[in-house]
């Protein structure tokens, strides 16, 4: 029997409305809807590709869409299943019209300022009442509303909206801010009253509650997200309780990805999952508007978590993300902490927020008294120091010139800072945590990933383009791209294969436990590099601290570990089972003091449900098992979150992959198990054996995989075991046994070796053992 070991290495957007874009960029969105608007009115100018993109054949495509025109600078935006593409409108027929369109932006700035302000009071007064001890009520910000500004709002009964009227509803939203817009209905262009809003011409809607209706498809949801690119004017939206799922947040993500006025969205009581809330976090990502999102029942598990709080390392205005009421899954440690850090995000954005409010009131203020001033010693002709550029009045000591209203503080002292216990009692049950501050660190690392991209399963039939036959369905040629922590590695293209091997190597760094480890796996057209346009044929997520916990096991807040069981054929929505084992003393407990033990518990409920389909901790047939590491196959979702199908009919697609983890305060022993030679005959009727090893080591006790029928059986598995700085000697001890599918198994044999630092460094393990 041979046996070896080794031991390696172990710009920032604003949440006003304008943001940071200046009123160039909201100058070209609006020349956006200008341009597709002037392009209807004119006849058969809508028709050349300049102004519609699309065209016939894109309508056609797209089943008809109403023509609401596209979401800007979208292009190549791609779905698979119906919509292929969002094209956005030519850059010089944008800035050909940017005079002609009025400026929405300078409009609506008022009325979103005061909004904003108003979120950024109730989320600071929901924070200060959840963290308070005591129970009072917190007290208001000052200078910042604590009632709603009046909004002009449409709240549409339950069961009343199909695909239809939101087809209304969207041209007449975009009517109101721009007259020229080309509406579906013919028959409602020119007439001064809007049936589906109940408004006149001249006014704006500024809140649309479309809760509780469930006739409103995806195709509906489409043309929403098209009308969110262009809107300038509505700032609250509320889909809760429509039986919205991942592809219809696919399609929602989209617009509210380019989408520049919302500030508060609510899909509460919905069903868009892990998928859905992936889609979001990409929307989070370049999203500069959005304050207040409300995701509570929408059965987001602990994947889902993990990629939002991953996309709001990036986000810089999002101050109240609301995740109460959704099952985070079987390992709940790591998304604990994901859920603390997030709130820690939002409480960094809310802080940013606040020091910019109160600097813009006070500026506004100062120079209101600046002008009231100066209008005042104009009628009495007595001369006042001039006002400088930035609109701040100052003495003869060079210090800001106070407002001198009654009642109100002097501009020149500093604001407080209401934020300061709050973020103090989000961290203040996890003293192990880390606060957003330190994580927007890029120099903080807590371990290294390296990852094996080893094959894919069962791809589909793709689409290939040819001049000669047109399109037509082929083979895939396959690639994957691996990305991490803002890190992003591509491995090599695979000839026409269903089933294509990579053996593709990276290593990326890693920052917290709820990183976000994300595979795609594209089709490309050539075999000598990839493209822009190439095809997503399906992506997989795993969060770092899946790879980090055993199988199944979880940390409490109190040091201890539990462990928890799902049988493979439960249903979704079932329940966990506590596994329950043995504590050191050989008490039977559900409760441990370390994560081996927990583990070792997972692994005899699961064989006791599951039987020989138990996926365990300590076993298997992978070729890697242990700490820290997790090497199975993981099945591929579309962009619509739906499981890719593959070639074989009924079985979806999978990506095998391999993930290591190294702790930088840690040390690592792999333990590879070669082969075995000249067993004895343990099987009479065929003259040979069913052999397997069992492999101790301290607290671990590993079981390889069974060869069967075979004298010399080849193994090759490597289990992983973490070790301390100080290791002391400690004896491995193998054993090999026979299986026997009816009978107890038999054991031919020890090999036992005595493993310490030098003969690890030295490599005098390698070799056979007797």
């Amino acid at each position: 029997m041979g046996c070896g070991a080794s031991s390696p290495a172990g710009e920032d957007p604003s949440h006003t409305p304008e943001g940071q874009q200046g009123s160039a960029s909201a100058a070209t969105r609006q020349a956006d809807v200008s341009e597709h608007s002037t392009g209807a009115a004119s006849g058969g100018a809508r028709d050349s590709p300049e102004q519609d993109p699309l065209g016939e054949e894109g309508s056609d495509r797209m089943g008809r869409m109403p023509q609401l025109g596209s979401l800007p600078d979208v292009s190549g935006v791609k779905f698979e299943r119906g919509i292929h593409t969002l094209l956005g409108s030519d850059a010089s027929s944008r800035n050909s019209a940017q005079e002609a369109k009025p400026d929405l932006g300078t409009l609506f700035k008022p009325l979103m300022e005061e909004h904003a302000r108003f979120l950024f009071n109730f989320v600071l007064t929901f924070h200060m009442n959840s963290n308070s001890k005591g129970g009072n009520a917190a007290p208001k910000v000052e200078n910042l509303p604590v009632t709603k500004p009046k909004l002009e709002a449409r709240q549409f009964k339950s069961h009343t909206m199909d695909n239809v009227r939101v087809r209304k509803m969207c041209d007449e939203l975009l009517q109101l801010e721009d007259p020229t817009h080309k509406m579906a209905d013919e028959t409602a262009k020119g007439k001064p009253w809007m049936r589906t809003l109940q408004v006149s011409r001249g006014k704006h809607i500024h809140s649309i509650r479309m809760n509780n209706n469930p006739d409103v498809t995806i195709g509906g949801y489409f043309i929403i997200s098209q009308m969110l690119g262009y809107i300038r004017g509505l700032v609250s939206l509320d889909l809760s309780s429509n039986e919205l799922r991942g592809a219809e947040a696919r399609v929602l993500a989209l617009g509210l990805k380019y989408n520049k006025s919302i500030q508060d969205l609510c899909i509460k009581e919905n069903s868009i999952g892990t998928e859905g809330a992936t889609s979001l976090a990409d929307a989070l990502q370049q999203n500069s508007t959005l304050l207040f999102l409300d995701l509570r029942m929408n059965n987001i598990r602990g994947p889902g978590v993990c990629v939002l709080t991953d996309a709001m390392t990036s986000n810089r205005c999002l101050t109240q993300l609301d995740l109460r009421w959704n099952y985070t899954g079987e390992s709940s440690d790591y998304v604990e902490q994901a859920l603390v850090d997030l709130q820690a995000f939002c409480g960094r954005n809310l802080k940013e927020a606040l020091t910019r409010t109160r600097a813009k009131m006070e500026a506004e203020k100062l120079s209101a008294t600046v002008e009231l001033e100066g209008s005042s010693s104009a009628v009495a002709e007595s001369p006042r120091p001039a006002a400088v550029p930035n609109g701040h009045g100052s003495n003869n000591n060079g210090s800001e010139d106070p407002s001198g209203r009654p009642g109100e503080p002097s501009p020149s002292q500093p604001p407080m800072d209401p934020l300061g216990d709050m973020r103090h009692d989000l961290h203040s049950s996890r003293s192990d945590m880390t606060g957003s501050d330190y994580l927007m660190d890029d120099n903080h690392v807590i371990g290294r990933l390296e990852v094996t991209i080893i094959s894919a399963k069962n791809l589909p039939q793709v689409i290939w383009t040819s001049g000669k036959d047109g399109e037509f369905l082929g083979l895939p040629q396959a690639y994957c791209v691996f990305q991490c922590n803002k890190q992003r590695s591509q491995s090599h293209i695979m000839k026409k294969d269903w089933n294509p091997r990579w053996d593709y190597s990276c290593t990326m760094d890693v920052r917290s436990v709820w990183n976000v480890c994300a595979v795609q796996v594209k089709h490309s057209k050539t075999l000598s590099r990839t493209h822009k346009e190439d095809s997503m044929i399906g992506t997989a997520n795993l969060p770092v601290g899946a790879v980090i916990n055993w199988r199944g096991v979880s940390k409490s807040s109190d040091g201890s570990w539990r462990a928890y069981h799902r049988p493979i054929a439960a249903g979704r929505g079932s329940v966990y089972h506590v596994c329950k084992g043995k504590d050191r003393d050989g008490k039977e407990t559900d409760v441990f003091d370390s994560s081996e033990l927990a583990a070792k518990a997972y692994d005899e409920g699961a064989v006791k449900k599951d039987l020989d389909k138990a996926v365990l901790n300590f076993s298997g047939e992978a070729e890697f098992i242990g700490q820290h590491v997790k090497e199975e196959l993981f099945p591929l979702a579309g962009e619509d979150g739906v499981d890719v199908i593959g070639v074989q009919a009924g079985v979806s697609s999978a990506v095998k992959l391999r993930l290591k983890y190294f702790d930088l305060g840690s040390n690592y022993l792999e333990i590879c198990l070669e082969k075995a030679a000249c067993l004895p005959r343990m099987d009479a009727g065929l003259g040979s054996c069913d052999a397997y090893c069992v492999l101790c080591y301290g607290d671990y006790q590993y079981k390889s995989r069974v060869v069967r029928n075979s004298l010399d059986p080849c193994f090759k598995q490597t289990f992983r075991v973490q070790v301390p700085n100080d290791m002391p000697e400690t004896k491995l001890l193998v054993q090999v046994w026979d299986w026997d599918r009816f009978d107890e198994d038999d054991h031919m044999g020890d090999a036992e070796v005595q493993v310490n630092v030098d003969s690890i460094l030295n490599g005098t393990l390698n070799g056979g053992y007797g």
